[in-house]
């Protein structure tokens, strides 16, 4: 039997040596993905297939047609194409493995969504906001993919940009830091934030006072008027329910409840609360729309009752719920099926 290490580099310097091509950048990529992740006890008829498969399937996944064209030029006996027939289970779980973890937590994406709000000022008919939630900068989420959120929010021009919790996962050192890279978020109607539960894990008050360091106003059972011409509308900031931190009174202290209103809160189940009920829009995170949604199955963490509010759009009562996936990870560095959003809202008047 090989080590794990022996298995890959004797597997790829195979596969190169079948498809006749040098090693470039993207091989490079998957070659450290494959040495990083695949480990395998496998008979000696296999030791050698499958790396080369695993390397070629990654690969794949990553750039199909120039694999296809470039590197699966395999003249393989009918005896070893069976052979790597009776791998092809581990090789797709070892290719899955490497996109869900180098691959798809960083593959962000710009959503888009038109929510209708009813008796929405005509000035605000439009408006778009960009949401960012969950962050969670930490040793696996590094600080250069906090900057890139960052630059991808700023290229949508959004017209006000808000933040709905959970910067960094458990430890204070990396408060400052985050903070002083979202310091380059920059809103025409203002950046606006709520801290969420990992927030009070690490330090409620440290990340507080670091985020209105970097010119982020954070609403903590607070609430502000945004204004857009002769127009207004109502922005109303909760702290984490889970953490018994609301103060509903004093949060909507002035609100007034026949005009729309919108509600930054990290947790999404306060939908079902009866002091959210004439709220017209609530922005939630929390969730990371489940992280990993599996196929046939979905979400396994749908079947929790804390997270029956997983991503996207509800509504309940005339009250309507958006729930980002989030941009960061916790626990196991793993996205499956739940690309990190960078959400992009726009406002737009319902009629009567």
């Amino acid at each position: 039997m090989f080590s794990r290490s022996l298995i890959v580099y004797r597997g790829f310097y195979i596969y190169n040596a079948q498809s006749g091509a040098n090693m470039n950048h993207d091989d490079k990529y998957f070659f450290r993905a494959a040495n990083i992740l695949f480990s395998v006890s496998a008979p000696d008829e296999f030791q050698l297939e499958i790396p080369a498969l695993f390397c070629a399937g990654a690969s794949a996944l990553y750039n199909p047609r120039v694999t296809l064209q470039r590197h699966l030029k395999f003249d393989w006996t009918r005896r070893r194409f069976l052979r790597g027939l009776a791998a092809a289970p581990l090789v797709a779980l070892s290719a899955t493995t490497a996109y869900s973890t180098l691959i798809e937590p960083y593959a962000y994406q710009l959503s888009e969504t038109d929510i209708f709000i009813r008796d929405l000022p005509a000035a605000f008919d439009g408006f778009r906001i960009a949401q960012i939630s969950d962050v969670h900068h930490s040793r696996i989420v590094g600080i250069e993919e906090v900057r890139r959120v960052v630059s991808l929010t700023q290229g949508a021009k959004p017209d006000m940009i808000v933040l709905t919790g959970d910067y960094t996962t458990a430890y204070r050192r990396y408060v400052e830091p985050c903070a002083e890279a979202l310091a380059d978020l920059n809103a025409p109607a203002g950046v606006w934030a709520v801290l969420g539960n990992h927030d009070h894990y690490t330090d409620p008050q440290l990340t507080t006072r670091a985020l209105e360091r970097a010119r982020i106003s954070v609403l903590n059972n607070a609430n502000t008027r945004i204004r857009r011409g002769g127009d207004e509308l109502q922005l109303v900031g909760i702290d984490d329910w889970d953490w018994n931190g609301t103060d509903w009174p004093r949060a909507f202290h002035g609100v007034e409840q026949a005009r729309p209103s919108l509600l930054l809160s990290h947790q999404p189940r306060v939908l079902d609360l009866a002091e959210t009920r004439n709220v017209s829009l609530i922005l939630s995170g929390h969730t990371h729309g489940g992280q990993i949604s599996l196929p046939f199955i979905g979400a396994p963490a749908r079947f929790s009752k804390q997270l029956k509010y997983l991503r996207g759009l509800y509504e309940q009562g005339g009250t309507q719920l958006y729930v980002s996936r989030g941009t960061g990870v916790i626990g196991l560095p793993v996205r499956l099926g739940v690309p990190p959003e960078i959400a992009i809202l726009r406002l737009r008047r319902k009629e009567q």
